[in-house]
């Protein structure tokens, strides 16, 4: 039902901790920093499967009550070992909305009054039902003489207030100080960012969904999301071999290349994606032509990841290098743990990414 790991036994030293936490629809992920002595260290990390809580199998994508869902970030945490009281908290893309647009104004124009135009245009909700957020982002395309006035480009965000003030509920619950919210799109941004490339293209595949971020400087530049996850994935394998999910998923979890079935199983949980990943080269192709650069390689993360062969399937489709998302990097961990922290990276990046922003 779980993945728990407690790397350090905990001292009466004073150290600032935080953890991050990420709801996604079928587990709980959280990871705990430190700092030591000024190096940000992992003290432990956990998962925690959400299916059973509604007497769901393993793996599948559930929706719980605001009980199931105190309960079960509350096990984590307990199972996990987690001490800190601060948190941050990634919300998922589900209650939240996020889009780049073009905005015509002068260089010196405020843009507030004529954001909350656009926002109405599109966010599919009343400006008083959320939270909203915006920021100017910068124009990659130089601009033309034509045109030096008018392209502003702006990132809006926007939080669906009823899931805001529920996570809040969530967190008071847990007995976690009001934590900071961010939407899991910029936490998975921060826990691949490095600042050797400028600009990166990173695959987030969830239990529902599947994500293509571009971020540019660490600022998310474009999202283009489809509806296709692990859940998905292990459907079709159960179709395939017409076993129930929850013996499907185990084979998903486990599956070894060796194995008679492997081709067959590969095949139905490839399915899910290919179709997606030809979308995602699609975008990318057009962002790299308006914006003259060019991606030498798309990092790929969430816990969709993991099943063999996903890496080459999207390298296929993409035509570039393919790097398995490892943001355990960031941070210190025992030297021992670093073939696990590599297999379990792409799953962390989310939880990982909000941690760590406590500590920039």
């Amino acid at each position: 039902m779980g993945m728990f790991s407690k790397l350090f036994s905990s001292n009466n030293e004073a150290v600032y901790s935080v953890v991050g936490i990420d709801i996604g629809s079928s587990s709980i992920k959280v990871v705990e920093l430190q700092d030591k002595k000024g190096v940000v260290t992992l003290t432990t990390y956990g998962e925690l499967q959400l299916g059973p809580y509604l007497d769901k199998s393993v793996g599948e994508s559930v929706v719980l009550t605001a009980d199931q869902e105190q309960k079960a970030l509350v096990d984590v945490l307990r199972e996990s070992a987690v001490t800190a009281k601060d948190a941050v908290f990634a919300m998922p893309l589900s209650s939240s909305f996020v889009t780049n647009v073009s905005i015509t104004a002068a260089p010196d124009a405020d843009l507030a009054p004529l954001v909350r135009i656009e926002a109405r245009k599109v966010i599919p909700a009343s400006l008083s039902e959320v939270a909203l957020d915006w920021a100017e982002i910068e124009n990659l395309t130089a601009p033309s003489k034509e045109n030096a006035d008018t392209g502003r480009n702006v990132l809006i965000a926007a939080i669906q207030n009823v899931a805001l003030d529920r996570f809040k509920v969530l967190m008071k619950f847990a007995g976690l100080k009001q934590p900071p919210t961010e939407i899991e799109c910029f936490s998975t941004v921060r826990g691949l960012y490095d600042s050797t490339e400028d600009t990166v293209a990173i695959v987030d595949v969830g239990a529902t969904a599947s994500k293509l971020y571009i971020a540019h400087k660490g600022v998310l530049m474009r999202i283009h999301r489809v509806r296709a996850g692990g859940a998905i994935a292990t459907q079709r394998i159960a179709q395939l071999l017409q076993i129930p999910f929850n013996e499907a998923e185990l084979k998903k979890q486990s599956i070894d290349r060796k194995e008679a079935e492997f081709g067959e199983i590969q095949k139905a949980h490839h399915s899910t994606y290919e179709r997606t990943f030809r979308e995602f080269a699609q975008v990318l192709k057009e962002f790299e032509t308006k914006n003259k650069i060019h991606f030498e390689r798309v990092y790929l993360a969430g816990g969709g990841a993991i099943f063999p062969g996903t890496d080459t399937l999207l390298k296929e489709a993409v035509e570039k290098e393919v790097v398995l998302a490892n943001p355990f990097k960031k941070v210190a961990y025992p030297a021992f743990m670093q073939d696990t922290m590599k297999e379990i990276g792409p799953a962390f990046t989310v939880a990982l990414g909000a941690a760590i922003r406590s500590f920039e």
